[in-house]
């Protein structure tokens, strides 16, 4: 049975990309676009072929992003971290739109928690994109962006829990949308999580998992 309990939580943590803003075709657009440079520089072949290639694997036949370029050749570690990258890097503020829901939402829990963002997306990106959605940084007593540390190697959040001293971890809150690096990795330090943006709960990750961020505010 999954723990919704979170009366001990006390700090709540943001993920950024693909957490405070959904999916959309125009974003992935821009995100593909991003894979196929990379695809053109590693697999030295035009940018062209390269979106021919990705198509036929991720549109065609229906496999993830990282699955595709897995297929193409690409180490299972590399691959991931270029769909990571171009999630973070992409120039995709000018498709973020303000869900005032999640704004109203941030604001209320601002007066029962601590909130913060951690990010594998740099400072200057976070900044932007936080603009473009219309939340305001001072709804955050931190930013830990891509410079401060690596969510996937855990520094992170270990950087996060020292901001906070005298709180012990199952006290720690994060809200991200994938499963490896915003549920495992904080589940070691014992940080609870909630998944979302999540179409298809995976029931072999033993954490909350919901369609929308905004559905947090019926158990916070």
């Amino acid at each position: 049975m999954l723990d919704t309990n979170f009366k001990q939580v006390k700090v709540i943590g943001f993920d950024l990309d693909q957490t405070l803003y959904p999916k959309s075709p125009e974003i992935d657009n821009v995100i593909q676009e991003y894979i196929y440079e990379r695809m053109s520089r590693k697999l030295n072949i035009d940018t062209k072929t390269a979106k021919n290639k990705f198509v036929e694997l991720y549109h065609t036949q229906g496999l993830g992003g990282t699955t595709s370029l897995i297929s193409l050749g690409f180490p299972a570690d590399e691959a991931s971290n270029i769909i990571q990258e171009a999630l973070e890097n992409a120039n995709i503020a000018e498709f973020l739109k303000p869900n005032q829901d999640l704004i109203d939402l941030l604001n209320r829990l601002k007066n029962k928690y601590s909130l913060d963002v951690i990010t594998g997306s740099n400072r200057k990106n976070t900044e932007t994109k936080l603009l473009h959605l219309n939340i305001p940084l001072t709804l955050f007593n931190s930013l830990i962006t891509a410079e401060n540390g690596s969510k996937s190697l855990g520094t992170s959040y270990k950087l996060w829990l020292s901001h906070y001293p005298n709180i012990v971890p199952e006290n720690f809150l994060y809200i991200g949308d994938r499963v490896r690096s915003d549920y495992e990795i904080p589940k070691t330090l014992g940080i609870k999580s909630i998944l979302v943006n999540i179409s298809e709960s995976d029931e072999n990750t033993d954490c909350l998992q919901l369609k929308s961020v905004v559905d947090i505010g019926s158990y916070l």
